[in-house]
């Protein structure tokens, strides 16, 4: 059941040059089809019943411009912006003896938090040769991802009263979220002597990270495409080459930590389409019958401004460039 409110202002000003929309809303869902933990003496993992509670509420921007207007030069804007915050409010209304509702790690939902919250380690570069000796207190060597051991209180006290980190998920912090908050589109179209015409489109998802293995050796074992070529290249941590980037050939994370992922920024900016037209002079179409006659010819997918390594910061597969060829008949 979802219970919505929906402020909107659509306008128009300079004489209809400018117009668009304004849109305010908020979101409340609640009893959701989930899966309730069940105690191990029932012999079943869960039931299926109406729980839990999310929000989501934001704004969304439209904006449609009229640049330039002449008799042989037109140019048109159009721009969307929009702004999502989700958060879970309730999961299975199971309290601690403080009275905080328990966050269902398996899954990764916490209460406070967006679905799709990154709880995880966080990292600071790699360990270096003159860190031998502390790598070396959590069975790691130099070459290997330092993880931050955040919560101290249950580290290990030697004899000497130093201190060897203990890693376990009270050194999880949250690092941000899968799903962007923000989405924007662009789009411009130009026409010249009433014939020529040329638009591009781009449109952006940003403030969304994700978590890949792509730091340690190995990465990508299950892609059809790294089983049947070599894997990307890289600038592995050697002692010669003592990058903070990534990490040496068959890296370990520390003691308490299987494998240790890389997080990575997956905000990015792409022009989608680029297309360039010509309209045939009547003179030549009507003698076939034909009012008019439109060939366009455009490029999908042309680039992408991101800092994610490895294909498409979108998908996290491999994208392709298509060239797009069309005829708009009107009769």
């Amino acid at each position: 059941k979802t219970t919505s409110w929906n402020v909107g202002l659509d306008f128009s000003v300079l004489g209809q040059r400018l117009s668009g929309s304004i849109e305010w809303y908020t979101k409340r869902t609640h009893d959701m089809i989930m899966t309730q933990r069940l105690p191990n003496f029932t012999g079943f993992s869960g039931i299926t019943t109406n729980l839990g509670e999310v929000t989501n509420s934001g704004f969304e921007i439209t904006l449609n411009s009229q640049n330039i207007k002449t008799k042989n030069f037109t140019w048109n804007t159009t721009f969307g912006f929009s702004y999502n915050k989700n958060r879970i409010k309730h999961l299975y209304y199971e309290y601690d003896k403080n009275g905080r509702e328990i966050d269902d790690t398996s899954n990764g939902w916490f209460i406070g938090k967006p679905i799709g919250e990154i709880w995880y380690w966080k990292t600071d570069g790699i360990w270096q040769t003159n860190e031998a000796e502390e790598a070396a207190k959590v069975n790691q060597k130099p070459g290997d991802p330092k993880v931050v051991n955040v919560y101290t209180d249950d580290d290990k006290v030697n004899a000497d009263g130093t201190r060897t980190p203990v890693y376990n998920d009270n050194d999880r912090v949250y690092l941000g979220t899968t799903a962007p908050p923000i989405y924007w589109t662009l789009r411009n179209d130009f026409t010249l002597f009433k014939d020529f015409t040329f638009s591009f489109s781009m449109y952006s998802y940003m403030g969304h990270k994700s978590l890949a293995n792509y730091w340690l050796n190995g990465d990508n074992s299950g892609s059809m495409f790294t089983n049947t070529n070599n894997t990307y290249k890289k600038e592995y941590w050697t002692p010669d080459n003592p990058t903070n980037n990534y990490a040496r050939l068959n890296a370990v994370g520390p003691s308490g930590v299987t494998g240790i992922q890389k997080l990575y920024n997956r905000s990015f900016v792409r022009v989608d389409n680029v297309t360039v037209g010509y309209n045939l002079p009547k003179t030549l179409t009507m003698k076939w019958g034909i009012e008019r006659v439109h060939l366009s010819a455009g490029i999908h997918n042309l680039f992408t401004i991101d800092s994610w390594e490895y294909g498409d910061p979108e998908t996290g597969g491999f994208s392709n460039r298509q060239f797009l060829f069309g005829v708009a008949l009107t009769m």
